[in-house]
């Protein structure tokens, strides 16, 4: 059983492309739940996907918090779900058709099923490569090698057991997905992959939440700060946490401060 966990913040058309990706899934309809989570201003949004939710088969529950910000609403939408495993799509991506039915079908005790991952602007017909994008399905229990799996949030399979009582950091502006699947890293002791043709379509929209530009000041800050989540975190758990995969994201964070500062 897969709970579905979709935040949303004003939504274009581009939700109906997402909703019908999940109507189309060959998985059965008793095996997941979609929550639709809207932040931010109310109408004429939730109006509008409560209307179109209404024309698909699928289960489904909306729910709304005037909270601005996509790591509160997935947060709500951790603490009001309970199936066993938890998938995070966003609002304007796409799944394939085969992508529940296989990826419910990988998993394993203690273990994050990811899929392939290809971008696209227009339509899924023309992809472009994702530096997630894989050729042949593989299995590892070396997290560090395959650390860019645990960049993000979506795209991927958790169990809930896995989050526990794990939260999105709602106090970060950019990198609460790589803080989040940090803090998980530890009760993670599988990546395993699906066949390369189950695929999550990211949609490229320049002023998506995940594209937002700010100041060089600004984006150093924000960086800064999440160095210092990371290393508070580590610290204190030093004992659970790998070394090399903490030292990586902390690496990863300083060369974005570097290209910022040298940009």
């Amino acid at each position: 059983m897969i709970d579905i966990i979709i935040p949303t913040y004003k939504p274009s058309h581009y939700l109906v492309e997402c909703f019908l990706s999940l109507q189309n899934q060959t998985l059965s309809f008793d095996r997941f739940k979609v929550t639709v989570v809207l932040n931010g201003d109310k109408e004429p949004y939730y109006s509008y996907i409560q209307a179109t939710l209404e024309k698909f088969s699928f289960n489904y529950s909306l729910i709304y918090t005037e909270e601005k910000g996509v790591s509160n609403a997935r947060n709500i939408g951790l603490e009001i779900t309970n199936y066993p495993y938890i998938l995070f799509l966003d609002d304007d991506d796409i799944l394939t058709e085969n992508y529940l039915v296989q990826i419910i079908s990988r998993v394993k005790p203690n273990s994050v099923v990811v899929s392939n991952v290809f971008g696209f602007l227009k339509d899924i017909n023309n992809p472009i490569r994702d530096y997630l994008s894989f050729d042949q399905a593989f299995q590892s229990t070396n997290l560090v090698r395959y650390r860019k799996y645990l960049s993000n949030s979506c795209c991927k399979l958790i169990p809930r057991e896995i989050i526990n009582n794990s939260r999105f950091d709602v106090s970060l502006f950019k990198g609460e997905d790589a803080l989040f699947m940090f803090f998980l890293s530890h009760r993670i002791s599988n990546i395993i992959s699906t066949d390369p043709d189950v695929i999550y379509f990211r949609r490229i929209r320049p002023l998506s939440a995940s594209r937002t530009k700010y100041s060089v000041s600004k984006e150093i800050g924000i960086g800064l700060q999440q160095q210092r989540r990371y290393t508070s975190l580590y610290i204190r758990n030093f004992t659970k946490y790998s070394f090399a995969l903490y030292l990586s994201r902390i690496l990863a964070v300083f060369k974005v401060i570097l290209m910022k500062m040298k940009g």
